[in-house]
């Protein structure tokens, strides 16, 4: 099997990335998402609301800004994504106040990565997908 299919090494750190939209698609239907990126074996967990994303030279470009969070307490989020709302974060915050997830939030799926093996989409991300070119 080719390394680039086969499954990441256990001795590469891995990256995760998780994607969320409001319960009733607030988010998506103004064309953003939240996502929660986790380094490592748990080491960080940030969330970055991305949005308003712009064209340039045929790339869409989105300006992040990303917080640090609680990996454990972000976790206890992935399995129950309506935790999410509760979670004391001015972005997460920015993000119901901007966009009205009163609801609650939903998991769209995500990505794994593993440092020089490439990347791996697991879930139902939909439309909603990224590549990140470091």
């Amino acid at each position: 099997m080719s390394p680039a299919c086969s499954p990441p090494s256990t001795s590469s750190p891995t990256e995760k990335n998780l994607f969320f939209d409001g319960a009733v698609s607030e988010l998506s239907k103004r064309r953003a998402v939240l996502r929660l990126h986790f380094y490592g074996d748990d080491e960080r967990c940030v969330v970055s609301p991305k949005a308003r994303a712009v064209l340039v030279d045929s790339v869409s470009r989105v300006d992040e800004d990303e917080k640090d969070l609680d990996p454990r307490v972000m976790h206890e989020c992935v399995a129950e994504p309506g935790k999410l709302g509760s979670v004391e974060s001015t972005d997460l915050r920015r993000v119901k106040e901007d966009f009205g997830t009163e609801k609650g939030f939903t998991g769209l799926g995500g990505t794994l990565a593993s440092t020089g093996l490439g990347g791996q989409l697991y879930g139902d991300i939909g439309s909603l997908s990224e590549l990140e070119i470091l």
